[in-house]
């Protein structure tokens, strides 16, 4: 039996309230971390308090949360075991990233983040200067933000060094700008504060983050939730980088390709490239 299957079988005997299906979400897209995981880091991650994943577990039928973590971890471990991915057998940890990956990027698309997405991209195209700002492995998705959304011609750059700059160039903001946070697993005491000047200094806050309770929902105009379940102790950044793509999708219009043709006869007058014709 596959993870979604028993699910299905127990959510079909009860009926769930929202916040109890934002749990029953969490134990269908990552089973892995739910599987080993404590209620306390259950709620975290669905967004809810400690007693709603109690409660959950018992609609689902269970005593409380470590009777449906065991039968859960049991199932996720035998649906591993059966071959549950799309080539090898459960020690092919490629195959069983990639088919993660497809799983949280599925995840990704909901209906809020799609929306946040689309107007995270709104605001860089109004906004006379968008700052990212991230710590850790959050800087990957920045990076990616930061080159290929100045390549479309829209003043992106990346504070990314220590604190102290960071905290300098976010000073540099003002209302109409536009300020975007990457964060994932643990949150620094910089990058939240940075945030909370963003957003005083009157500049729109988007966040990337993979918690729905994260404090920097606080002063967030948007906020994208993305998975980031991954095979083994580390995370996946593969979702937060196909929400990045999606707003560059959104910035892509006829400005965009103009400008990114004209960064390109630049490169190519300073024979910067190995590649030239």
């Amino acid at each position: 039996m596959t993870v979604e299957a028993w699910l299905a079988d127990h959510t079909a005997r009860t009926a769930l309230g929202p916040q109890a299906e934002r749990v029953a979400r969490v134990l269908a897209t990552a089973p892995q971390f739910a599987s080993y995981s404590s209620a306390r880091e259950i709620a975290e991650r669905s967004g809810v308090n400690v007693s709603t994943v109690v409660r959950t577990a018992q609609q689902l039928g269970f005593e409380g949360w470590p009777g449906l973590r065991e039968e859960l971890r049991t199932v996720y471990l035998a649906s591993v075991s059966a071959g549950e991915h799309p080539t090898g057998g459960p020690d092919d940890r490629a195959a069983r990233m990639l088919q993660q990956d497809t799983v949280n990027v599925a995840a990704l698309a909901t209906a809020e983040n799609l929306e946040a997405l689309r107007a995270t991209a709104r605001a860089i195209k109004s906004a006379r200067r968008t700052l990212v700002v991230s710590s850790g492995s959050g800087a990957g998705p920045a990076h990616v933000l930061g080159h290929l959304g100045a390549i479309a011609g829209h003043d992106i750059q990346l504070a990314l060094g220590p604190a102290t700059t960071q905290a300098v160039q976010v000073s540099h903001l003002r209302e109409g700008d536009c300020l975007i946070a990457f964060n994932i697993w643990r949150l620094t005491r910089s990058l939240r504060g940075l945030t909370r000047l963003a957003r005083e200094r009157g500049a729109t806050v988007s966040v990337f983050t993979d918690l729905r309770s994260s404090p920097l929902a606080e002063y967030a105009d948007h906020v994208v939730v993305t998975p980031i379940e991954g095979v083994g102790s580390g995370p996946s950044l593969t979702a937060m980088v196909a929400g990045v793509q999606a707003i560059l999708s959104e910035l892509s219009d006829t400005d965009a390709v103009r400008t990114s043709g004209e960064i390109q006869q630049i490169w190519q007058d300073l024979d910067l490239m190995d590649d030239q014709p």
